[in-house]
């Protein structure tokens, strides 16, 4: 049975990739760096740290705290300008906290994003648990962040299936022994069977409240 599920944010309940690759871009550049999105993709799902800092150490730059307070409020700015929830989100999430499942955002970002795209979406309150990037030791690809999550929601790790949209999220979600599905919101199908061959794969967030229905029939 699955009994919880836990949501990875960037990607998953919000789009908001373009957005952090931007104010992340214009952050970077004010620091001299001629930054591009291709030097933040390998880093996505590992944590701002990983993200900022990856990217700046391509450009001679060392991480340090003024750049992730810096972006995110570049980010904050560019949030109130758009729409960053997806279609389906809220309509997902209300469904199955309808149909009793227990619910999870887990994510490497900085609590002040997590706030900032909760509260942008109308989402604030609602879930179960909360856990960000800085309430673990290692982030992902390690299993910490999903562990953490099942923990705080009582849930066994093979009764919790994880959404995300990153390799690195799936392969913390496999290995924290945890079910996993996979959104096509930044890797395309191919990829990601390629590189980390997750359990499940959609294209619209709504269509795992079907797969769980029919998982539990099925399993129950």
């Amino acid at each position: 049975m699955i009994k919880a599920v836990l949501f990875d944010m960037d990607g998953v309940l919000v789009d908001s990739e373009e957005l952090t690759y931007e104010a992340a871009i214009e952050m970077l550049r004010e620091r001299g760096a001629d930054a591009c999105k291709e030097d933040f993709i390998p880093f996505i799902g590992a944590g701002d740290i990983a993200y900022l800092g990856g990217a700046a150490g391509r450009h001679g730059l060392s991480y340090d705290k003024s750049m992730s307070v810096v972006t995110y409020q570049k980010y904050e700015k560019l949030v109130a300008e758009h729409d960053i929830a997806y279609e389906n989100t809220v309509k997902t999430v209300l469904k199955l906290k309808e149909n009793g499942l227990k619910l999870a955002v887990c994510t490497s970002s900085d609590l002040v994003k997590m706030n900032i795209n909760l509260r942008a979406i109308g989402l604030n309150g609602v879930f179960d648990a909360l856990v960000n990037g800085r309430d673990i030791e290692n982030n992902k690809p390690a299993p910490d962040i999903y562990l953490k999550g099942a923990g705080l929601l009582g849930v066994p790790a093979d009764e919790c299936l994880v959404v995300e949209d990153a390799k690195n999220g799936i392969l913390a979600a496999k290995a924290a022994g945890m079910h996993n599905i996979a959104l096509t919101t930044t890797f395309s199908r191919e990829e990601l069977i390629d590189s980390v061959d997750p359990e499940f794969i959609c294209n619209d967030l709504y269509d795992i409240v079907n797969l769980i229905c029919q998982y539990n029939t099925k399993h129950g």
